[in-house]
């Protein structure tokens, strides 16, 4: 399977998984596991902290840059970068979190309205 085609298995399933499992590498190498949240906006990944930036696996993937998803007993690793300041998109993103997370009331809240928009990530090929 071509890294293309490997990515593409990525991005559909952060797409059609409403709760994701991102695996992060704690300082002494170990594996934590957090459930999270994920949408794909024009066939492009992004994942928020409902608690933003300061967050135990936030933080872990700022200093690193990688994470991996699991699915199942499958490992899906990714870079993942910040998105910055791009107005338009993050409203898109927003809208997609409203779309897939409809009823979800304050934790949606944290994602497009608290500091989870502002730690918005793209995930990207590793």
């Amino acid at each position: 399977m071509s890294d293309n085609q490997h990515f593409s298995g990525t991005v559909d399933h952060l797409a059609d998984t409403e709760t994701v499992h991102i695996c992060t590498v704690r300082e002494d190498g170990s594996e934590a596991v957090t459930p999270i949240w994920s949408v794909v906006v024009d066939g492009v990944p992004y994942i928020r902290n409902g608690y933003g930036a300061s967050s135990k696996w936030a933080s872990r993937v700022a200093r690193t840059g990688r994470a991996t998803f699991a699915a199942g007993e499958t490992r899906l690793p990714v870079s993942l970068t910040p998105l910055g300041d791009d107005e338009p998109l993050n409203q898109r993103i927003d809208d997609a979190y409203r779309q897939k997370y409809a009823g979800h009331g304050f934790a949606l809240d944290m994602a497009v309205d608290g500091p989870g928009r502002r730690a918005t990530l793209r995930v990207g090929p590793a």
